[in-house]
């Protein structure tokens, strides 16, 4: 793994120094882990994808002050919440647990900074085992699961772009959905049970 984290520090590195393939290296390297975190606060596929690309749009303009970082991914899921939640009209579905009101109903308490970070990184967390359980994937199963979930198209267009059989479609994806329900049900019984 640390192979791995040190060309992304040099690919940030050279971000950072004006490169524009290196922006475009970790764009691909990140887009699928960025929309599966960003599906999380928006609804909205296309506002996902916007922020996304103004993210990436952003990285290069302020290159220059970018902050040195010993984990990329984690600063480009952290600036994709920022940019998602900034947005005024982003279709946002979470639910804002900084403000409750109390018993009484008359008054607000706000929840602490570690509470607060708790459940960041719970969401980073569960970003992070949807990326890890993806990558346990087929490049078809991918594939098939990406134009069933992400496009919603029917399994006949998914057949006829895949060039397999309608029957293979469905059996693509119930067999890709049962690795992934295997890889994510301890994850997530362990999670909620330690809530």
């Amino acid at each position: 793994m640390q192979p791995r984290k040190d060309s992304d520090m040099v690919l940030w590195q050279n971000l950072k120094d004006g490169n524009l393939e290196a922006l475009g290296l970790l764009y691909d390297l990140f887009i699928d882990d960025l929309f599966s975190y960003g599906s999380q606060y928006s609804q909205d596929r296309q506002k996902v994808m916007d922020s996304i690309h103004d993210l990436f749009l952003n990285l290069y303009k302020y290159r220059k002050k970018l902050a040195s970082t010993d984990n990329v991914k984690y600063y480009l899921l952290r600036s994709l919440k920022n940019q998602i939640l900034k947005e005024p009209k982003s279709n946002i579905f979470f639910i804002d647990k900084n403000i409750f009101p109390d018993s009484a109903g008359s008054q607000m308490t706000t929840i602490s900074y570690e509470d607060e970070l708790i459940e960041t990184e719970f969401l980073n967390e569960r970003a992070f085992k949807l990326s890890d359980a993806m990558n346990s994937l087929t490049k078809k199963q991918k594939q098939c699961i990406f134009l069933r979930f992400n496009e919603e198209r029917h399994y006949e267009e998914i057949a006829e772009i895949m060039n397999v059989s309608v029957q293979t479609s469905r059996t693509i994806i119930y067999r890709a959905i049962k690795v992934l329900r295997a890889n994510l049900t301890l994850f997530f019984l362990f999670s909620f049970l330690f809530l």
